[in-house]
């Protein structure tokens, strides 16, 4: 599976935080969903779209959106899909 994600030239702080952390699947994929955040976060402040907005692009909850962009949740990957297409985006 791919996420498009627009690479920076630079790799982020949280790059390079979660780069020096030991492997571990639990961590691996608690970092791929802070990616997904921050990308979906850049994406959002692109377009202007706020929180209550993505919420009703994505037929969900304002409160369900916030515990998503703040870490509170696990992503199904039907949410991650709603997500990215509430942007504009495709998840590969």
């Amino acid at each position: 599976m791919k996420v498009n994600v627009i690479k920076s030239a630079k790799p982020t702080a949280l790059q390079k935080l979660i780069s020096e952390l030991p492997f571990d699947p639990a961590s691996e994929a608690e970092f791929k969903g802070l990616m997904f955040v921050e990308e979906l976060l850049t994406l959002m402040k692109e377009q202007g779209i706020n929180r209550t907005q993505l919420a009703k692009r994505m037929g969900v909850g304002p409160s369900r959106v916030t515990a998503m962009l703040n870490g509170g949740s696990n992503f199904t990957l039907e949410t991650l899909i709603r997500a990215s297409r509430a942007v504009g985006a495709n998840l590969e």
